[in-house]
């Protein structure tokens, strides 16, 4: 199974740059007016402590991590998230990419991090594959009885964290099948998020899901992510793609 992966982005610059000036909203608690609430070490803690009360289980996470910085760290969290410069700073740190559209699959290299403020501020990607090897079921794969089939599925998430704190995630994936040496259908895509920043919204379209021609012959699912700020809107599109080797690309633009 194949668990290196590549990766080059391209222009996330609106996304990047909304999401960094929402992060300056993280600290407020979700009760107080975003143009009269100071950003303090204690709102922030005091905003996720409310989102687990209310029995959002991933906020614990969020928690956890940021509990366990010192009061300096905490200090310097609430600092890159107040900045009004963090969003250009972020545009400018993503804007190195081509045309989604012509990325050769093949060629094409996932990268895993991208690090500023001095490691602070860290953009990182992660993959997985799942895989079960199945019985043949439609009337081709019987005619064979010497093929094996495997029922597979990839993600790829991207997570913003700042002083090790998860901030945001977003994700996606892709059910396929496959034999020992081509995929053969897709079955679905999917896609979910997790969300630390008050005020802002995340939402996505339709996850599209495809086989590409040979001779990539991956199983493709992509999603167009939205979100709000304020009434500042952004989107950005994710895709993944894999093989009967597993994950073998995915980018977020």
């Amino acid at each position: 199974m194949r668990n290196t992966v590549k990766m080059t982005r391209k222009s996330l610059v609106s996304m990047a740059a909304v999401t960094a000036a929402a992060l300056a909203m993280a600290a407020v608690p979700a009760t107080a007016s975003a143009d009269d609430t100071a950003t303090t070490p204690e709102g922030y803690e005091q905003y996720l402590v409310t989102q687990v009360e209310l029995g959002d289980s991933d906020a614990q996470q969020t928690l956890d991590e940021y509990q366990t910085l010192s009061d300096s760290e905490k200090e310097q969290f609430v600092t890159y998230l107040d900045d009004p410069e963090r969003g250009q700073e972020l545009g400018d740190f993503l804007s190195d990419a081509t045309d989604v559209d012509s990325i050769n699959e093949e060629a094409y290299e996932t990268e895993l991090r991208k690090e500023t403020e001095g490691g602070d501020v860290v953009l990182e990607a992660t993959s997985g594959i799942e895989e079960v090897e199945t019985a043949p079921t439609t009337d081709e794969e019987l005619s064979d009885p010497s093929a094996r089939y495997y029922d597979r599925s990839a993600w790829y998430s991207v997570s913003d964290k700042i002083m090790g704190v998860t901030v945001t995630t977003v994700k996606i994936g892709v059910n396929y099948r496959t034999t020992s040496s081509r995929v053969t259908k897709v079955y679905s895509g999917w896609a979910s998020h997790k969300n630390r920043v008050p005020f802002l919204e995340y939402s996505h379209g339709i996850v599209s899901k495809w086989i590409s021609a040979n001779p990539g012959n991956n199983a493709h699912a992509e999603t167009i992510w939205q979100g709000e700020w304020k009434g500042i809107a952004w989107d950005g599109r994710q895709r993944i793609w894999a093989d009967q080797d597993g994950f073998k690309g995915g980018y977020l633009k």
